[in-house]
């Protein structure tokens, strides 16, 4: 996947922050520049940025000329085991599948309860990743690692719904929360009847109820 980006000295920590809430203090990694090697050394990142996170804690980045306009520049990475072993370690996994008894508690453990200092483990990969536009919630996905990263998200979630399946991939119970992300802007509760439409990206629009497994509907695999 490449690995490292070029080293860049004195980055200083990154700062999450959101309203009132305690700040959280991230040590930057190893890297922080563009690929130096690999298949993806001189692959461009076109989208974004939109909301990237800076080392030092300064105002985050994003696209002069829009969120959406072409932007070509080099894919950078910085990684640093040390929030992966803070956030996303194999106890950290463990916890998300066995702890949570219902779905809004296992988004939330997963996401990092706000307030709690803790980003979960899907922030924990993703900010162990580091980089442009890996620390950039909107366009994070322009890094081919994003996927093997979500790959495991979605891992985790199938792990938590086999055990106890009937409840976890069906009905209300099998989702909870608002149709915007973090209730941000307000919207109405999410129900199973709401359709996903992905565009070009996603094949035709489906509802939520006929994504909730991965064994019916238009999916069928399993995780080992």
């Amino acid at each position: 996947m490449s690995g490292n980006g070029l080293a860049v000295p004195n980055q200083g920590n990154i700062v999450l922050g959101a309203g009132d809430l305690p700040p959280i203090i991230l040590p930057t990694g190893s890297g922080g520049g563009c690929l130096t090697s690999g298949p993806f050394k001189d692959m461009k990142v076109n989208l974004g940025p939109v909301s990237l996170d800076q080392p030092g804690g300064g105002p985050v980045g994003s696209n002069p000329n829009g969120p959406l306009a072409y932007n070509p520049r080099c894919l950078k990475r910085d990684l640093t085991n040390k929030i992966n072993r803070d956030f996303a370690n194999a106890t950290a996994i463990l916890s998300n599948v066995l702890i949570p008894q219902n779905i809004d508690a296992f988004q939330m453990q997963m996401q990092g309860i706000p307030g709690s200092g803790n980003i979960g483990i899907h922030g924990g990969g993703h900010y162990a990743l580091g980089g442009d536009p890996g620390r950039d919630f909107f366009v994070s996905p322009g890094d081919p690692a994003f996927y093997l990263h979500h790959a495991m998200i979605d891992r985790v979630w199938w792990m938590w719904q086999s055990l106890s399946p009937k409840k976890r991939t069906n009905g209300a119970t099998a989702i909870a929360g608002t149709r915007t992300f973090m209730d941000m802007p307000p919207s109405d509760p999410a129900t199973v009847e709401d359709v996903i439409d992905l565009g070009y990206a996603g094949g035709p629009p489906k509802q939520i109820k006929e994504l909730l497994s991965t064994t019916e509907g238009p999916f069928c695999y399993i995780y080992l």
